[in-house]
């Protein structure tokens, strides 16, 4: 070490700046190793989901053509053709998907469970609430701001127990 230290010294390296660069190549190193395991656990993934039995593999191409229905609402129904722009025949079901083609229906899929209305009651109210905003509409008119009454509870107090 001292040797090291003694030839970068005289390129002009500190040891402050030397315990930097160490630090940097451990960095670069803990890095690679976390890309290697993220590629890892996405081959074991895939290996996965290629065993799985009959049945789930029944239901996620049920999963799929409902999201391809969804999807097809949309484009044609709420105007959001844009959202597949450049797929080639995007509900052809013959076609396999691609990656991103995938995750694009699997997060319209969760949207559509977690919003209320699903996603085309969402694009509506997004084009409403957009509409009002370019004419100047407050859709909050009329609704006055106010503080809610409550307690303060000190933790470990008898209110707070109660």
């Amino acid at each position: 070490m001292d040797l090291k230290i003694t030839r970068f010294t005289a390129c002009g390296l500190t040891a402050d700046r030397l315990d930097r660069l160490d630090q940097l190549d451990r960095l670069d190193a803990r890095d690679a190793r976390d890309a290697l395991d993220r590629r890892e656990a996405a081959d074991a993934a895939d290996a996965k989901r290629l065993r799985l039995d009959p049945l789930d593999v029944s239901q996620e191409k049920e999963d799929e053509a409902a999201a391809r229905l969804l999807l097809d609402h949309l484009m044609r129904e709420c105007g959001q053709a844009h959202l597949v722009a450049g797929w080639a025949e995007p509900l052809d079901a013959t076609r396999a998907l691609s990656a991103d083609e995938r995750r694009l229906l699997k997060q319209l899929q969760g949207l559509q469970r977690s919003v209320a209305g699903g996603v085309a009651g969402y694009v509506t109210r997004a084009k409403k609430l957009l509409e009002d905003s370019r004419v100047g509409r407050n859709p909050l008119a009329g609704y006055a701001p106010s503080v809610p009454t409550g307690l303060t509870l000190e933790f470990g107090g008898a209110s707070f127990l109660e």
